[in-house]
């Protein structure tokens, strides 16, 4: 059996996609993130493509010191979003998607990286008392046998004003989400991290069966990698966070939710600047499922 002899590489710095050689009998996936010199340094980058050929010199050409192996690749549908991304907001592509995995896993690996890496899966889960959920009214009801009966790409607005119940609402959507395909995971944006252990709570509470999990500044490099981790393997079926939560990695995003989507704090204004709201449609489209816009004050785009 023969491999591809050359990889495409994204690395975090301002330069395009970057040819590599691939050494006899190593097993290479788009996706996969690996160990290449840069210069002087050792970097982790992501591979983008692999071909028979190359228009690089032999002689310039540098190989892949290692392919990290222990994590399933990156997926196609997250390398389109993070392509997408970095061209709309024009951010080099290696810098926007490194930039989008935790420290752990862009960083070159220590000794100790298999150890540590195994530590990342033991997620410790507190015992959670299940609360049934409440009858929705009539408009309650409506709007969220809309979203749940909807095919492919839908985006939808859900208009209500603070105390109104937009949150049943997007809980029941979850559970019908849920419980049609026992793989689909769904993210939850909000605005703020003060309502993350709020809501994050709330939602524990209904599906106790489920593991959720979180993503925002506040969470520890460790909390991150975790959180990151067991999203991107297909464990955690709910992921609550902020803006940064909509590069997460899924192995099968099945339902976007962007609660109070007017609010400005879904646009970051250091690094690379984005709206997680036009990001999170982007991904429903992609992904051919449904995106709830909720709001009581619709941003001018809604």
């Amino acid at each position: 059996m023969t491999f591809p002899q050359f990889a495409k590489v994204i690395v975090d710095a301002p330069l395009p996609e970057l040819d590599y050689t691939v050494g006899d009998e190593v097993q290479l996936m788009v996706g996969d993130r690996v160990l290449v010199p840069l210069g002087a340094r050792k970097v982790v980058g992501i591979v983008t493509g692999l071909s028979d050929s190359t228009e690089i010199a032999a002689g310039k050409l540098k190989s892949v010191l290692r392919v990290f192996h222990e994590v399933e690749p990156l997926r196609k549908e997250w390398l389109k979003t993070m392509a997408f991304a970095a061209d709309y907001y024009l951010r080099p592509r290696g810098e926007a998607a490194l930039s989008a995995l935790p420290p752990f896993f862009r960083l070159p690996a220590t000794p100790t990286y298999e150890r540590r890496l195994q530590k990342l899966r033991e997620l410790k889960t507190k015992k959670i008392t299940y609360e049934p959920a409440p009858v929705l009214n009539d408009e309650q009801k409506a709007a969220a046998d809309a979203v749940s009966a909807s095919i492919g790409y839908a985006p939808f607005m859900l208009f209500g004003v603070t105390g109104s119940g937009k949150t049943e609402v997007y809980l029941h959507i979850i559970e019908s989400v849920l419980t049609k395909d026992h793989e689909a995971q769904v993210m939850l944006l909000v605005p703020e991290i003060n309502l993350t252990p709020q809501l994050e709570a709330r939602v524990r509470a209904r599906f106790a069966q489920a593991l959720v999990v979180t993503m925002h500044s506040s969470l520890t490099p460790a909390e991150r990698a975790r959180n990151w981790l067991a999203v991107h393997e297909g464990r955690a079926r709910i992921l609550v966070g902020t803006r940064m939560a909509v590069f997460a990695s899924f192995q099968k995003l099945s339902l976007i939710i962007v609660d109070e989507e007017h609010d400005p704090s879904y646009k970051a204004g250091e690094g690379m600047r984005f709206s997680a709201r036009d990001v999170a449609l982007k991904r429903a489209f992609d992904n051919k499922i449904a995106c709830v816009l909720g709001s009581a004050t619709p941003s001018l785009e809604t």
